[in-house]
């Protein structure tokens, strides 16, 4: 008697367990893989598949990376860092995961940070950049680009400008559909001439009674 077909097909992967590093990897042959840094605990489950690797905590899925076949490399998902990056400002410059994702940024991403040291101070204004830096959690690379550029150029120099700048992206304002007015005259020409507002002046000056 055949069995019924189970509920979900078997992974067709290597499973074994891996204890997060201090600097929140996990190790699979000599290669460190990121997982970040918020989630999980120090205990998680590691899915190896021919092209890429999961970690899981219980069922929930932490990360997913490309599989590497070189050796004692570390392959770093940046965005995993922001959060302790957030706590510890001062780590910016020398943290190897930043340091890396800095190797890629656009030219607009340094601009910015640069703007923002000459305008606030170096604490605050890389505080800032790093605000800024959370976007990624929400919205891909591309479009946070373009919107620190649009942000530069309107001189908004701001994580909520920045935002705003994103949003507009996103939701483009429109014009407003012709509307014809051919068949109602009588109010086809309302709106096209401004109104006289001398007659207010009248009324402050007291020459209307």
């Amino acid at each position: 008697m055949l069995r019924p077909h189970p509920a979900h097909d078997m992974p067709c992967c290597r499973t074994l367990q891996v204890t997060r590093t201090p600097y929140s990897q996990v190790i699979f042959e000599t290669n460190r893989y990121s997982v970040p840094v918020d989630q999980g605990g120090a205990h998680l489950t590691l899915r190896a598949y021919p092209f890429a690797l999961e970690v899981f905590d219980g069922n929930q899925v932490l990360t997913r990376h490309p599989r590497s076949y070189a050796r004692e490399q570390d392959l770093f998902d940046p965005l995993h860092y922001l959060p302790l990056l957030k706590q510890r400002p001062g780590a910016f410059e020398h943290a190897k995961p930043v340091r890396r994702w800095r190797e890629t940024w656009p030219p607009c991403y340094e601009l910015l940070l640069a703007r923002l040291r000459q305008r606030d101070g170096d604490g605050p204004g890389l505080r800032m950049f790093i605000a800024v830096l959370n976007l990624h959690q929400d919205y891909p690379a591309p479009l946070i680009a373009q919107a620190i550029e649009a942000a530069l150029t309107l001189g908004v120099v701001h994580v909520d400008g920045i935002r705003l700048c994103l949003h507009q992206i996103l939701e483009p304002t429109t014009s407003p559909p012709h509307v014809n007015l051919d068949h109602q005259p009588q109010i086809a020409q309302i709106g096209l001439h401004p109104p006289d507002l001398t007659c207010y002046d009248q009324l402050r000056t007291g020459g209307l009674s």
